[in-house]
C-alpha cells in the first residue's frame, strides 16, 4: 500500500496564494506603468511634429510669445502646468538691461520668464493631473494685445525653443529652460531694423547720428552677441563707422567696428568698408605729448588690426603699411611682443616688394633687443629677397649686430645666407661683416679647431670673392690664432697675407698682433723693435698703434710693480710716440687698489679731471669692479666712491655700472639692506631683463644677474630653472652661472638627496660636453664637506671618496678646495694630512712658495702650530716674507690669532721658540706693512708730478688733450668701411708673463 501524500498546512497555502496575488498585481502594475510612459512620450513626439507642421506657429519672437502662457514640466511621468506670473516682464522688450543668455540656470531649474500676456490669459484652465496624457494635446493660442507684424505664414519658432521638449532618459525632471543664444532674426524684423535706422539718419534731428548708433547697439546686443552680422546689418554698420569718424566720434565708430569684429568672420571688403585704419591710428593716438598709448588703447587695435576674415587676406590698402608700423612700435615699446609678429607675417603676405617692410621690421627688432627674432627673420624671409642699397646694407649690419649679441648663435647659417644674396651694388659685401663674424664665432667656443673650420667653410663658400678687403678676413684669423696661442698657425697665416698682399706689410693692426705674441713669451726686447718698426707707418694709423700698445701692456702688468709699469709707459710715450689712453689711467688706479689706498685712488681721480681727461663708464665701472671684487670694499665706501665719480663726470654710469652696483647691493645682505644706512641700496638694485628668464636672451651677464637675483632672494628652484631653460635656448656655457646653479640645488634641496643629485647631474652634463667645471665642483665639494654629520673618521672618508670621485672623471681639483679641506683635516686632528693636502695644492698652483693664497697661510699657521713644527713655522714665516701676502692685512691677523693660541698652551720649550718664531713673522710683516705705506705714497706724488708734466707739455705742443684723446671714427664709406683698418683691442684673457727683457 503506497504511503499517503503529505497534505500542506493551511498557513502555506494562505502563504502560497499570497505570493500568487502579488505577483500577478506587480506584473499588472509594471505593465500599466510602462504602457502609461510610452503613451506620455508618444504623445510628445506627436505635438512636437503639430508644432512643425503648423504655419500658424511659424512667425517672430512676439508672435511664438503669446502662444503659451503655462509652462509644462515633466515630472517623471506626468506632465504638470504652472502658469507664469503677470509681472515677468518681457526678456526681449529690455534686451540692454536684462539679456536673454543671463536666465538661463541650470541649478535648481526654475521657470523661465515669460512675456506679458494678454488679460483674458489669467482666467485660462489648469488642466488636470489625473489625465495626464490627454492634457498635452495643444489648445488654440491665446489672442496677444499686441499687433502682429508680419503673416502667420512667415513666422517659425527658434531652434532654441523648439528643441526645448526632449525625451527624458530617466525619472529626473526636466524643465523647459530660457534660450542661452540669442534669439533668431528673421528676415522681415531685420529689415524694419534697417528702415528705421535708415529713417533716424534722413531725419533732420540734431541728434540722429547718436539715435541710430544707439539703437544699432541696442539689437546688435540684443540679436546679434554670438553670431555673425548679416550682410544688411553689415552695411548699416559700415555706414554708421563711416558717419561716425566723419564728425569726429570716434569711440562710437570704435564700438561699432570692435562689435562687428568680435561677432564673428568677416569678409574682407566688408571690413574695410568700416574704415579701419582711421580707427586704428585713432587709438594709438597718444593721449599725452610725452606719453604712448595705454596698453588698453594697443589691444584693441590689435584685435581691430588682426580681425578674423573668412578668407586670405588679399586686399592691399596704401595705408596698411604704416598704420601697421605705428601698430607694431608701440607694442614694443609697451612689451607686447607676440603679437608683433601675426602683424608681421600677416602683412607679409600682402606685400608685393616685402624687402622694406621686412628689413625695417629687424632693424625695429634689433633697437628693441630681440636678436633671435633678428636672426630668424633675416634667414627665412629677408636673405631671399632683394632689397635695395640702404636697406640692405643697414638690416645686415643689425643682422651681424645680433649675431654677436647672442655669442655667435648660428652664425654658419648667416654665412651662408651671405653666400646666396647679391649686394644690390656692385656685388660685393662688406669685410668687416665677415671679420665681425668670425671674431663672435671665436667668442662662443674658444675653440681655435672650429674657428678654423669656419673659415675653411667661408672660402668654401666664394665669401673672399664677395669682398673688397680679403685680407682684412685673413688679419682676423691671425688675430684669433694669437688670441689661441696657436702661433705657428698665425705665422703661416701672415705669411701667406704677405705673399699675396705686399702692401700689408705696414699693416700696423696686423703688426700687432705679432708683438702681442712676443710679449705672451716674455721677448720684450723684441717687443720694442716692432714698436719702433710699427712707428715709421703709424701715419693715419695712430689709433691701430695706440690699440696695439695696449695689448702688449694688458700683458706687461701681470708680474710688474707700479714703477715698472710707470717707466715702461712713459718710455712709450716719450719715445715711441704713444698717446695717453684711458687705459693707463685705469692701470694707475687699480695699482693704488692694490695696495688698497682709497684717498690716492680718490686724489688721483680728481688730478686726471682737473688734467682735463674726461672719465668715462669702461674706467668707472673696472674700478667699481675691482673695488668690489679684488679689493674687498664694503659696500658704503663703494657708495662713496661712487659719488664721488657721479660728482666728476654726471653721466658716467650706464647698464654695467648699474649692475655692478646691483650686484654690490645683494650682497651687503638683508639685515644691512633693512638698516638705515641701507634704505638707499634698493635704488642701486636695478630690474632683471624679463627675457633671461623665458630663454630669449643668449647673453651670459643677463642670464647671471638674474639667477644672482633669484638667488639672493631665496628661490632656489628658478635658479635652476632659468639655467636649464638658457642652456637650452642656445646659451653659451658660463661656469659663473653653472656655479650659481649649482649653489641654488644644494641650498634649496629639502632632501639630502635631491639637492646634491641635480647639482651632480649639472655638472655632469657641463663635464661631458668639455666646459670646464671646476668652479662649480669647488662650491660642490666644500659644502658637502661644511653640511656633512658624521664622526671623524666618516668626514674624512667622505671628503676623500669626493675627491677621488671626481678625480675618476678627469676633473682637477682647485688649490682653494685642497687648501678647505686641509682646514677641515686640522679640525678632525689630521694635521699631517692637512700639511701635505696644502704641499698638493701649492704644486697644483704652480708655485715654489707655501704661501700661495691667505687660505694657505691659515691652514698651515694653524698646523704647524698645533702640531708643534717648529721647522715647519720657520719656513713658512720665510715664505711668507718672500710673498705678496708679506704686507698682508688679513694674513697678519691669521698670525696674530695664532700667537695668542700659542700663548695659552702649556710652558715647553717648543712652545716657547715656536711663540719667538711667530713673535719675529710678526713684526717682520708690520715693517712690510710700514715700507709698503711709504712706496705708495712715493710713487704717488713721482706719478701726479710725471703726469702733470706731460698734460702740460701736450696741451703746449699739440692742443687740447681732450681733441688728442678723441676716438678718430672711421668716414662712413664703402671704402673706408671695408678696408682693414684699425680695431680695437680684443679681449683676451690675463696672461703671465717673466720678468722685462733686456
Amino acid at each position: 500500500m503506497s504511503p499517503p501524500l503529505p497534505v500542506p498546512s493551511k498557513a502555506a497555502i494562505h502563504a502560497l496564494r499570497g505570493i500568487a496575488l502579488g505577483t500577478s498585481c506587480a506584473i499588472g502594475v509594471i505593465l500599466e506603468d510602462r504602457r502609461r510612459r510610452i503613451n506620455t512620450l508618444a504623445t510628445a513626439v506627436s505635438n512636437k511634429k503639430k508644432l512643425k507642421s503648423a504655419r500658424q506657429y511659424h512667425g517672430t519672437f512676439d508672435i511664438f510669445a503669446t502662444q503659451f502662457e503655462d509652462q509644462p514640466v515633466l515630472v517623471g511621468t506626468d506632465v504638470h502646468w504652472h502658469s507664469t506670473p503677470d509681472t515677468v516682464k518681457d526678456q526681449w522688450e529690455q534686451p540692454s538691461s536684462v539679456p536673454p543668455s543671463s536666465k538661463t540656470d541650470q541649478n535648481p531649474p526654475r521657470e523661465p520668464q515669460e512675456p506679458e500676456a494678454a488679460s483674458g490669459s489669467e482666467s485660462a484652465s489648469k488642466p488636470s493631473s489625473s489625465h495626464p496624457v490627454a492634457q498635452t494635446q495643444p489648445s488654440s493660442p491665446p489672442t496677444a494685445q499686441r499687433p502682429v507684424p508680419t503673416p502667420a505664414s512667415s513666422w517659425r519658432p527658434p531652434k532654441s525653443l523648439r528643441s526645448n521638449i526632449t525625451v527624458p532618459q530617466s525619472s529626473s525632471a526636466i524643465s523647459f529652460q530660457p534660450a542661452a543664444t540669442p534669439p533668431e532674426l528673421s528676415a522681415k524684423k531685420l529689415a524694419e531694423f534697417v528702415e528705421e535706422i535708415n529713417n533716424i539718419l534722413a531725419s533732420n534731428d540734431d541728434g540722429r547720428l547718436d539715435q541710430a548708433t544707439a539703437k544699432f547697439l541696442e539689437v546688435t546686443r540684443t540679436y546679434y552677441a554670438s553670431r555673425p552680422f548679416d550682410d544688411e546689418w553689415l552695411e548699416v554698420s559700415s555706414r554708421l563707422s563711416r558717419d561716425n569718424q566723419a564728425y569726429g566720434k570716434w569711440e562710437d565708430a570704435t564700438t561699432i567696428l570692435t562689435a562687428a569684429v568680435k561677432a564673428g568672420q568677416l569678409d574682407e571688403s566688408r571690413f574695410y568698408a568700416h574704415n579701419p585704419l582711421g580707427i586704428i591710428q585713432f587709438l594709438l593716438r597718444p593721449k599725452d605729448a610725452d606719453i604712448s598709448c595705454s596698453k588698453e588703447a594697443a589691444a584693441a587695435a590689435s584685435t581691430l588690426f588682426m580681425a578674423p576674415f573668412k578668407e586670405k587676406p588679399q586686399i592691399w590698402v596704401a595705408e596698411l603699411e604704416d598704420v601697421a608700423k605705428q601698430l607694431i612700435t608701440e607694442l614694443l615699446l609697451l612689451e607686447e611682443r607676440p603679437i608683433v609678429h601675426s602683424i608681421f607675417w600677416r602683412l607679409l603676405g600682402l606685400l608685393k616688394d616685402p624687402a622694406p617692410f621686412t628689413g625695417w621690421v629687424i632693424r625695429t627688432l634689433s633697437e628693441h633687443q630681440d636678436h633671435k627674432h633678428v636672426v630668424k627673420y633675416f634667414l627665412l624671409n629677408f636673405s631671399k629677397m632683394d632689397p635695395d642699397v640702404t636697406s640692405y646694407n643697414t638690416t645686415i649690419d643689425c643682422v651681424v649686430h645680433s649675431v654677436e649679441e647672442l655669442q655667435g648663435l648660428k652664425v654658419n647659417l648667416v654665412l651662408r645666407a651671405f653666400a646666396r644674396m647679391d649686394s644690390p651694388r656692385n656685388k660685393f659685401l662688406r669685410t668687416r661683416w665677415i671679420m665681425r663674424l668670425l671674431q663672435a664665432h671665436w667668442h662662443r667656443n674658444e675653440n681655435f679647431a672650429e674657428s678654423q673650420a669656419l673659415f675653411e667653410e667661408v672660402m668654401s663658400l666664394g665669401l673672399l670673392s664677395k669682398v673688397k678687403h680679403p685680407e682684412g678676413i685673413y688679419r682676423t684669423m691671425v688675430e684669433i690664432a694669437i688670441n689661441a696661442n696657436e702661433v705657428a698657425t698665425a705665422n703661416l697665416i701672415y705669411e701667406k697675407i704677405i705673399q699675396n698682399y705686399p702692401d700689408m706689410i705696414t699693416d700696423v693692426p696686423l703688426k700687432g698682433f705679432l708683438t702681442l705674441a712676443k710679449a705672451k713669451a716674455g721677448d720684450w726686447g723684441g717687443v720694442i723693435e716692432d714698436f719702433e718698426e710699427m712707428c715709421q707707418y703709424r701715419q693715419g694709423q695712430q689709433k691701430a698703434y695706440d690699440d696695439a700698445f695696449i695689448m702688449v701692456l694688458k700683458v706687461f702688468t701681470e708680474d710688474h710693480p707700479v714703477a715698472d709699469v710707470r717707466e715702461f709707459v712713459t718710455r712709450f710715450q716719450e719715445d715711441l710716440g704713444v698717446r695717453m689712453h684711458h687705459y693707463i689711467v685705469t692701470l694707475v688706479a687699480n695699482k693704488y687698489g692694490d695696495c688698497h689706498d682709497m684717498e690716492g685712488f680718490v686724489s688721483w681721480l680728481e688730478h686726471c679731471s682737473k688734467a682735463g681727461f674726461a672719465l668715462n663708464s669702461g674706467f668707472c665701472n673696472t674700478s667699481l669692479h675691482n673695488c668690489r671684487t679684488k679689493w674687498g670694499v664694503s659696500f658704503p665706501e663703494l657708495q662713496e666712491l661712487y659719488s664721488k665719480m657721479k660728482e666728476l663726470k654726471p653721466d658716467f654710469d650706464d647698464d654695467v655700472t648699474r649692475r655692478i652696483m646691483s650686484q654690490a647691493a645683494l650682497a651687503a645682505g638683508t639685515r644691512f639692506r633693512s638698516s638705515p644706512k641701507g634704505i638707499g641700496v634698493r635704488s642701486r638694485v636695478v630690474p632683471v631683463d624679463n627675457r633671461a628668464y623665458t630663454g630669449e636672451s643668449a647673453n651670459t651677464r643677463d642670464v647671471y644677474e638674474a639667477m644672482n637675483h633669484e638667488l639672493s632672494n631665496g628661490k632656489t628652484a628658478a635658479v635652476v630653472a632659468t639655467y636649464k631653460r638658457a642652456m637650452s635656448f642656445g646659451m653659451p656655457f658660463c661656469r659663473h652661472c653653472l656655479r650659481l646653479a649649482v649653489t641654488a640645488a644644494l641650498q634649496g634641496s629639502r632632501n639630502a638627496r635631491d639637492g646634491p643629485g641635480t647639482a651632480m647631474m649639472l655638472i655632469h652634463n657641463a663635464h661631458q660636453q668639455g666646459h670646464d667645471v671646476s668652479p662649480a665642483v669647488a662650491t660642490y665639494i666644500k659644502f658637502q664637506v661644511e653640511h656633512f654629520r658624521a664622526g671623524r673618521r666618516e668626514v674624512y672618508m667622505h671628503m676623500r671618496n669626493l675627491i677621488t670621485q671626481f678625480e675618476a672623471l678627469q676633473v682637477v681639483i682647485k688649490p682653494d678646495v685642497l687648501t678647505h679641506i686641509a682646514i677641515v683635516c686640522i679640525k678632525l686632528g689630521q694635521h699631517g694630512r692637512a700639511i701635505a693636502l696644502c704641499q698638493l695644492a701649492k704644486q697644483r698652483r704652480g708655485s715654489d712658495n707655501l704661501c700661495f693664497s691667505r687660505q694657505s697661510v691659515r691652514a698651515l699657521l694653524m698646523a704647524y702650530s698645533q702640531k708643534w713644527d717648529l721647522a715647519g713655522m720657520k719656513k713658512l714665516m720665510s715664505d711668507l716674507l718672500a710673498s705678496e701676502y708679506a704686507a698682508d692685512k688679513t694674513v697678519l691677523s691669521y698670525m696674530t690669532s695664532t700667537r695668542r693660541n700659542v700663548q695659552k698652551y702649556r710652558r715647553d720649550p717648543k712652545v716657547i721658540a715656536l711663540q719667538e718664531v711667530l713673535e719675529d713673522g710678526i713684526n717682520a710683516v708690520r715693517q712690510c706693512r710700514l715700507k709698503t705705506r711709504m712706496e705708495g705714497k712715493t710713487i704717488s706724488e713721482e706719478t701726479l708730478r710725471i703726469f702733470g708734466n706731460a698734460v702740460a707739455d701736450m696741451q703746449d705742443g699739440s692742443g687740447s688733450v681732450e681733441a688728442l684723446l678723441q676716438d678718430e671714427n672711421d668716414p662712413d664709406d664703402e671704402s673706408c668701411e671695408d678696408s682693414p683698418g684699425p680695431r680695437s683691442p680684443p679681449h683676451t684673457h690675463p696672461f703671465r708673463t717673466a720678468a722685462v727683457g733686456a
